[in-house]
């Protein structure tokens, strides 16, 4: 089910979920770095055997805890579109249209919109809708 959010909510949004956008971040990286991590052993040597244990056992505690957090996030109503990149998109109406704000971490509020399906080369200036939103308000006075 969609959510749709007003410029106003989804900068109040991004407020809260900074800290969580960041510890995924991280436990990307982590997870990255110990899925690169190879350990050649021999089969006598048991503490390599327990070493490579520990670290899929950490593997997996990681990924329990990335995918946790993610879907905690996907209940307010962000979607992530990869993990590379991290670009977070929200749905909202522009006259009567879905529309997508996209933010990226290390921004404070909403930079940029797109229509769904649109590739991020075309993302426009959220400026563009702040603009049009006060045309409108002053036509009703």
């Amino acid at each position: 089910m969609k959510m749709y959010f007003s410029l106003q909510e989804v900068n109040e949004i991004i407020k809260k979920v900074k800290e969580d956008v960041t510890k995924i971040i991280q436990l990307r990286d982590e997870l990255d770095l110990l899925d690169n991590t190879k350990i050649e052993f021999d089969e006598a040597n048991v503490e390599n055997f327990l070493l490579e244990v520990e670290l899929n056992k950490s593997f997996h505690e990681k990924n329990i805890e990335l995918y946790s957090t993610i879907g905690k996030l996907i209940r307010l109503g962000c979607i992530i579109k990869n993990l590379d990149d991290m670009e977070i998109d929200f749905y909202s109406k522009l006259d009567n249209k879905d529309i997508l704000f996209c933010w990226h971490p290390e921004d404070e509020k909403i930079l940029f919109w797109h229509y769904p399906g649109e590739e991020h080369a075309k993302r426009k200036p959220v400026q563009q809708i702040e603009k049009k939103y006060f045309e409108q308000l002053k036509k009703l006075r």
